[in-house]
């Protein structure tokens, strides 16, 4: 007994156990309070001017209390410094976030090989999102990277008026007040179904087409969160992995099989599998086929349809622009007999309009990249260590007054000279 007791006692520091309890919650709290917190140093170190983070959050409480999404939040983090870059926290992950033109052409441009891994997680159970091409760099990237060269769009060009000319006929049958979001999405899904996976959607004539459902569905994760692996989340719900998976393996069969041509994403596909010396450097076959045709739907749905319908948005508010625009579109069509890939190609002010309505309205805030190795900032005595994420807040650069004088405008002239930097 007096040795029963005697170990009791020794389990406790006092001999009141609520008292135990709140030494032991101390304990644990601070313990969890220098783990996360040991890096809070990190940009001071550097010699790197950072905002002052908190404990938990870092910089990213409004972020994490949903005050703002990342956007917005990133633009605020942009204006609240006035250094060409700046170390900031999120969580207790340390990020430079540059704001100089030049610096973030340094980054992109001219050392884009220090800079060709991204801030997004690879979670290895989702094999179609981790072989996407935007995920790849080095060798996988290089080899794939063709498949979405601009110049490609020319030979999809006459599946991208089919699609057009549906939209047309839409547009006629059902005169009135119309929503411009949707036309332009169920146009989004007619060109991609068409381009990626070579199937004719047809949301014009059908609401609930398969294709304008896999539009509208929203991805299972957010890239960056660690949840992702904790709760094996997928970048898209199994339906639509499947369905997307089954429509592009039956086209390519019924294309091999025919040895019939199409002009899209298809028939790149195909003749990138005959190569066999790219197929013998990067293995370009099953998962890794099906996720660019993926990717391709992914990438181009939301993005085109939202940047159409914003830019249709200001014109609405803009007549003189918009009647601007249309002689223009006129004048094209009547030159080149129709509408053309040379003609679009020949629109400077569609140019203008399209470039003002991105800097508006970014299809991305910012954009994230991350040092593969080493990283010396040039001009200045900083070394970013490798594996450190830099951010671009492209949201914050679009509205800066000293690039773009005011930005809440909207002012396709901006873009005459088309150089801004």
């Amino acid at each position: 007994m007096d040795f029963a007791m005697l170990a009791r006692k020794q389990m406790f520091v006092t001999s009141l156990w609520f008292v135990d309890l709140i030494l032991l919650l101390v304990t644990v709290a601070f313990l969890l309070f220098k783990y996360q917190t040991r890096k809070f140093d990190h940009w001071k170190r550097k010699g790197v001017f950072h905002l002052k983070p908190i404990p938990f959050f870092g910089n990213a409480y409004d972020l994490c209390t949903y005050k703002q999404n990342m956007g917005p939040w990133f633009k605020t983090i942009y204006n609240s410094v006035n250094k060409p870059f700046f170390g900031i926290f999120i969580f207790d992950k340390p990020l430079l976030v540059v704001k100089s033109p030049d610096l973030i052409k340094q980054i992109l441009v001219r050392d884009f090989n220090t800079f060709s891994g991204r801030m997004i997680l690879s979670p290895k159970h989702d094999q179609l999102f981790l072989n996407m091409m935007f995920i790849h760099k080095g060798t996988d990237w290089k080899k794939m990277s063709p498949i979405f060269t601009s110049g490609k769009l020319k030979g999809m060009f006459e599946i991208i008026n089919n699609a057009g000319l549906d939209m047309n006929k839409y547009i006629k049958k059902n005169l009135g007040q119309l929503e411009s979001k949707e036309i332009c999405s169920k146009y989004s899904t007619d060109v991609i179904a068409a381009c990626a996976f070579a199937i004719r959607a047809h949301s014009f004539e059908n609401e609930n087409a398969d294709f304008r459902k896999i539009g509208e569905s929203d991805t299972l994760y957010f890239l960056g969160h660690p949840a992702v692996n904790i709760l094996r989340l997928n970048f898209f719900d199994s339906w639509t992995t499947n369905y997307l998976a089954s429509a592009f393996w039956k086209t390519i069969k019924i294309r091999e099989e025919s040895g019939t041509k199409g002009n899209d994403l298809i028939d790149i596909i195909i003749n990138m599998r005959k190569d066999k010396e790219l197929c013998e450097e990067i293995d370009f076959e099953g998962v890794k086929v099906v996720a660019q045709a993926v990717q391709f739907f992914a990438a181009g749905f939301e993005t085109t349809s939202s940047t159409m319908a914003f830019m249709l948005y200001e014109l609405c508010l803009h007549p003189d622009m918009q009647d601007k625009l249309r002689q223009e579109i006129m004048d094209s069509i009547k030159n080149n007999n129709g509408i053309t890939y040379e003609g679009i190609s020949e629109m400077k002010y569609l140019d203008m309009c399209v470039m003002e309505t991105l800097r508006m309205y970014p299809v991305l805030p910012f954009i994230d990249r991350k040092c593969d190795a080493d990283y010396k900032i040039p001009g200045t005595d900083v070394v970013l260590d490798k594996g450190t994420p830099v951010v671009i807040p492209m949201l914050g650069l679009h509205y800066d007054e000293k690039y773009f004088p005011k930005p809440d405008e909207f002012n396709p002239e901006r873009f005459t000279n088309k150089k801004i930097f």
